[in-house]
């Protein structure tokens, strides 16, 4: 028995040798296949410069505030200056792309001239919003009588502005006022959230909010102090203040002293705020100006945007 085994274990080792007794083909799992990424969502385009040079806008400066429609930039109504008809409408080089209104697209702001045959190039800040990747005309407000436009740009959502406009004693000509101006689009405007311009030595003259933060929120039962600095107190130390609700509406003005150690050098100011005068949530603005007591215009100007929760 042990001779019969030790030959069988001996043919069974000769039998691999010759691949009589190959091992088993291997054996193929298929791959489980993972079904394909959706692809990424297309961004909704932004405003393009020609869309806006080809839109239809909304005159500022005229009484009728006349529709027409741009063509690469500009519109005429006739080629005589000297018809009572005549308008040239031209938009300025300066251009500015960013999202205006918070939805995540890109807007535009531009910088209307009109021009009805007489000297004045009435120029208006414009904010065009994309509607369904068209352009709209949402507001606007004028600026000036032929301002000198250094530059044009969105950050943060807010349209800023560097112009030189004309100052209480600057001729029609000739604007010599150089300022900086910011322009938020709220409550279906533009509203002007910050102005600064230089004084005659050259100084800015500055309003700062100190506390709140822009966005800070509050309940109407809070109460509320906002604090600032001017780089040059006003005359008489004098600064009127403004609180807009979320409807845009003006509920609550008046002035404040500025607490200032001379005459025309930097101060503090501080207002305590009735927010409980305020029935809707939602943003408020509060606006602070110096106004120049020779004619009125705006010197500088500083605000504020919070919102009111439940």
């Amino acid at each position: 028995m042990k001779k019969y085994g030790l030959a069988f274990l001996m043919l069974a080792l000769l039998a691999l040798a010759c691949g009589w007794f190959a091992p088993p083909e291997p054996v193929q799992i298929p791959l489980t296949r993972l079904p394909p990424t959706a692809p990424p969502k297309t961004a909704i385009s932004a405003l393009t410069p020609d869309q806006v040079k080809n839109a239809k806008v909304q005159l500022v400066s005229q009484d009728k505030h006349q529709i027409v429609q741009l063509t690469n930039g500009a519109y005429q109504s006739a080629a005589d200056v000297s018809s009572p008809d005549f308008m040239s409408i031209n938009l300025t080089p300066q251009m500015a792309f960013g999202d205006l209104n918070g939805d995540g697209v890109g807007d535009a702001a531009l910088l209307l001239a009109e021009n009805y045959g007489g000297s004045g190039v009435f120029v208006s800040l414009v904010a065009m919003l994309d509607q369904n990747g068209q352009p709209l005309q949402a507001a606007s407000v004028l600026i000036d009588d032929r301002p000198k436009i250094n530059s044009l740009g969105i950050r943060n959502g807010q349209i800023l502005l560097d112009a030189i406009v004309h100052g209480p004693n600057d001729p029609a000509c000739c604007a010599a006022r150089p300022t900086k101006q910011t322009f938020r689009y709220a409550f279906g405007k533009l509203m002007r959230t910050a102005f600064s311009s230089a004084a005659p030595d050259g100084t800015e003259r500055l309003i700062t909010i100190t506390r709140p933060s822009d966005g800070d929120q509050f309940k109407s039962s809070a109460p509320l102090t906002v604090t600032g600095a001017v780089t040059i107190a006003p005359f008489e130390n004098n600064l009127v203040y403004s609180v807009f609700d979320s409807n845009g509406d003006q509920v609550s003005t008046g002035s404040l002293l500025v607490q200032a150690s001379q005459p025309g050098g930097p101060g503090s100011f501080s207002l305590p705020v009735d927010l409980s005068r305020i029935s809707a949530t939602g943003p408020v603005l509060i606006q602070f100006v110096d106004s120049s007591p020779a004619d009125g215009s705006i010197l500088s100007l500083g605000s504020v945007m919070i919102n009111i929760v439940r």
